[in-house]
């Protein structure tokens, strides 16, 4: 196998292992994962808004 297949995928088994977690998360634990979400959300538009000022 090339090197460059091997790495992709090592990272397509990570995204789908993460992936997992997350639904498994959401699953077990509702009110958290809707928190988490959200806050990544809010987390987003306050790097676009550090980006959009730098520039």
């Amino acid at each position: 196998m090339k090197k460059s297949s091997m790495v992709g995928g090592v990272v397509l088994g990570l995204a789908l292992s993460g992936y997992g977690a997350w639904c498994c998360y959401k699953k077990f634990c509702p009110s958290g994962a809707s928190k988490m979400k959200n806050d990544m959300k809010h987390m987003t538009k306050d790097v676009e808004k550090s980006i959009e000022n730098m520039m």
